[in-house]
């Protein structure tokens, strides 16, 4: 049994169905039920702002409304407290020593964003042995820490 770290990439795909790569987030998912996923405090903020920025989605065959977004949130708290994620909270501390560390050992080398940086971080923090994007520069951020990076398709 691994323990799953999730980016908001993955989870907003997982539970919109409107999302590009919804089919193989439900696969994956489906195929890793058995695992144990985690969530923390930074899932909790990256994913739940990326949903309401989606709210200013313009597409149309795509746009999220402000009602699909804060039931999505609510299905993911409610996951939470039934104990469908393993909620952890790592100390910022050290996930900021992480960042750095991880900043230093690799920035001159990947391209990632600084938010990309803490998500790895925080996953290597919470002990995660597998992390799931679908964002390649974090995916290759993610390989770099040790952790092992999974995109699904």
């Amino acid at each position: 049994m691994s323990r799953i770290c999730a980016d908001s990439s993955f989870l907003v795909a997982l539970l919109w169905r409107h999302d590009n790569f919804h089919a193989e987030a439900r696969r994956f998912s489906d195929r890793r039920s058995e695992d144990r996923w985690l969530w923390t405090p930074w899932q909790r903020v990256e994913t739940f702002n990326t949903l309401r920025h989606f709210v200013r989605d313009v597409t149309p065959r795509n746009a999220m409304r402000e009602a699909d977004a804060r039931a999505i949130i609510h299905r993911l708290e409610t996951d939470v407290r039934l104990g469908y994620f393993d909620h952890l909270e790592p100390d910022w501390r050290n996930v900021m020593r992480t960042a750095n560390e991880l900043s230093v050992a690799h920035a001159f080398s990947l391209p990632f964003a600084s938010v990309d940086l803490f998500h790895v971080a925080h996953a290597v923090e919470a002990a995660a042995e597998v992390f799931v994007t679908f964002d390649e520069d974090q995916h290759a951020l993610a390989r770099a820490a040790g952790l092992e990076g999974v995109i699904p398709g």
